[in-house]
């Protein structure tokens, strides 16, 4: 370990963090990373502190690197009083064959955040990085009460096994004047955002040329099913919905079988949707569809 050395973030490092990011992402089952433009998001923010946004080098190259943030509010359990110091690390991702490197990260993180007087520290782990679970309650992290490990599920399906052959004759195509505002709270509420929020998302969902599909369901005149699916940002063989929910399981079945057709016709090879929160309960109709679980999410905490 001792030939590798950990630097706090400067400017011209966003270019290299992507390529290594891309990479670690690139083998996962649904790959997710920080785009270019995320990355100047972040380090445009008043807030950002280039001490918690840490690149492992080796031989002149970074290898690895993890980034932290402090009030992080995403991962932040219900119970914690205002006052306290939390902050959020986003799990390392290094490069394979340095895998030495994810305990220097995970070691000078936690020394950085010390410092900064931080007395609980959160981090989100999914099996699909093989080890990870395992990996973090080492260092001491116990998982949380409210987002225990299976808080959150994918399940995926291999498009070459072909159509589902079953009825959708309930599903309709997303119209703007008739469902936005409905979809708008649905949306709201799920993400935890302002109504305008979810809004201004939605429309900008419209307006992607990448979309494969975006559909609704109605009964009675009011909204009975909602989802909209799209490709991964590094892979677009993966295609998943980004939003899903119905109010019963043939309609939620409904989505799926359409949104999966759908894809097939993209010539994807891979179809996934994420059960998290009120969708959980529909795992037992997304298994009987033939999806199969591919990765279980936890969230871990340790106190400082």
């Amino acid at each position: 370990m001792s030939n590798y050395t950990v630097k706090d973030f400067e400017s011209g490092m966003e270019e290299e963090l992507v390529k290594v990011g891309t990479e670690v992402a690139s083998k996962w089952v649904w790959p997710y990373q920080h785009s270019l433009e995320g990355f100047k998001n972040i380090i445009s923010r008043p807030d950002f502190d280039p001490e918690l946004l840490l690149s492992c080098f080796k031989d002149g190259k970074i290898v690895g690197y993890v980034l932290a943030g402090i009030g992080e509010k995403s991962l932040i359990r219900p119970d914690l009083k205002e006052d306290s110091v939390y902050a959020r690390i986003f799990y390392p991702r290094v490069l394979s064959g340095h895998e030495d490197a994810t305990d220097l990260l995970m070691e000078k993180i936690l020394v950085a955040l010390k410092k900064k007087g931080v007395e609980l520290v959160r981090t989100r782990v999914s099996s699909m990085r093989e080890g990870s679970l395992k990996y973090i309650e080492k260092w001491g992290f116990t998982q949380n009460k409210t987002y225990p490990v299976g808080y959150k599920l994918y399940y995926n399906y291999e498009l070459t096994k072909g159509k589902i052959e079953s009825s959708t004759k309930d599903v309709l195509e997303f119209d703007k004047e008739r469902d936005l505002e409905e979809c708008s709270n649905w949306v709201a509420d799920f993400f935890i955002v302002s109504k305008e929020q979810a809004e201004k998302y939605i429309l900008e969902i419209c307006s992607k040329e990448d979309l494969v599909n975006h559909l609704v369901i109605r009964e009675d005149n009011k909204l009975a099913g909602y989802s909209y699916a799209g490709p991964n940002s590094i892979d677009e063989k993966i295609i998943a919905t980004f939003y899903i929910d119905a109010v019963n399981d043939n309609y939620f079945d409904q989505l799926i079988l359409q949104t999966i057709n759908a894809s097939i016709e993209r010539n994807a090879d891979f179809f996934l949707i994420d059960l998290v929160y009120g969708v959980l309960k529909y795992e037992e109709t997304v298994k009987s569809l033939g999806l199969t679980k591919v990765a279980t999410w936890g969230v871990f905490e340790k106190s400082l």
